[in-house]
């Protein structure tokens, strides 16, 4: 049996003992939260200002410039047994509420994140200032106390912040992962007629040659996965996928707003390929950037993305043209298998089979 995780208090102390100052213990706590929120929130971001004056934020996923914003507040209290953080609580929120307003956002949830255990007369207390301010703002509160992070610090989508954070607790022997190669390819032209091509041109990107060497690579690694029956692998590679899905699908819908006359969203490529480099890793297999951009491109392909606002039109308009294609190579056989070889067609005989092929 591995390392096991300690319970809260003996877990979260380890960043006292690993920090030489109270502000850098909380600081490298700050840090973990954020850490782990992006295991399930991919675009989760953090600010800081010179003067502390953070807005009561933390950790936020949403748009500071105008929409809807989940917040998570990190209170480095290894204690809580007595009155002493409600005050502490309370100011923060109202700080993150004062801002929301004089900026024009609305925060739709707040968490609030201490490695403590509280007592229970003190969870009372949160659960009641909770509820009564619900109900007065319409801002969601939830806590996640330290059982709440150990909990999270279990699953194995958390096992990098778990090994970077309390490497003590890791069997490194039992989670060594493979990192897949990238496979890649002399000429890439088979991919001319590709939907994933034909929406990067839509977007106004002409040059397509290592969006299509990612795609390469992504495929290769499926198909090679297929073909070894490496079930682990592939949820591992499709966990990866859902993912940049997701990635996409945030940004597309922040972006989609303020597409111009002809759909183009002038930073919406350059923002998923990005961020879909930094999607985490599902335990048991590496993979490297090529292979999380590619499942971007593969997305397009698979007619779930695309970069331009109108993408499913595009998408249509190239199965449709397919289809024809189709239709015109099948009447082209059907004629040409009338007809008999077309003038000109050089045929060539396979002494060993004595068969001829055209």
């Amino acid at each position: 049996m591995g390392p096991q995780l300690p319970e809260p208090p003996q877990l979260f102390a380890r960043f006292d003992s690993d920090n030489n100052s109270d502000g850098a213990s909380r600081e490298r706590f700050e840090q973990f939260v954020s850490d782990l929120v992006s295991v399930e929130w991919t675009d989760a971001t953090t600010v800081a200002a010179a003067n502390h004056n953070d807005w009561g934020i933390d950790t936020l996923v949403g748009n500071l410039g105008g929409g809807d914003v989940r917040i998570w507040q990190s209170k480095y209290y290894l204690d809580w047994q007595d009155r002493g953080p409600q005050g502490d609580v309370r100011k923060s929120f109202k700080s993150a509420q004062s801002k929301a307003a004089e900026h024009k956002y609305r925060i739709v949830e707040w968490t609030l994140v201490v490695p403590a255990i509280l007592h229970p007369l003190q969870m009372k207390w949160f659960d009641g200032w909770a509820s009564r301010t619900q109900k007065t703002t319409g801002v969601r509160i939830v806590l996640w106390a330290g059982d709440k992070l150990r909990q999270r610090l279990m699953s194995a989508e958390a096992l990098d912040v778990r090994r970077e954070y309390f490497p003590h607790t890791v069997d490194e022997r039992l989670w060594a992962p493979r990192v897949a190669s990238v496979a890649t390819a002399d000429d890439y032209g088979r991919y001319d007629d590709a939907l994933f091509v034909r929406q990067m041109h839509a977007a106004g990107y002409v040059e397509t040659g290592a969006a299509r060497g990612m795609f390469f690579a992504t495929d290769a690694l499926r198909r090679d996965l297929q073909a070894k029956r490496s079930t682990a692998d592939l949820d591992a590679l499709r966990t990866v996928q859902l993912g940049v899905h997701g990635v996409w699908e945030t940004r597309f819908n922040e972006h989609a707003p303020t597409a111009d006359a002809a759909g183009l969203m002038s930073t919406l490529y350059r923002t998923v390929i990005t961020e879909a480099a930094t999607v985490p890793d599902a335990p048991g297999l590496t993979l490297q950037h090529a292979h999380k951009q590619g499942a971007a491109h593969i997305l397009v392909e698979q007619r779930k993305a695309g970069w331009v606002k109108h993408w499913r039109d595009i998408a249509a308009g190239h199965d449709t043209e397919r289809q024809e294609d189709l239709i015109a190579d099948r009447s082209g056989i059907d004629a040409g298998e009338a007809a008999g070889p077309a003038v000109g067609a050089k045929c060539e005989v396979n002494n060993k089979e004595g068969e001829g092929t055209l």
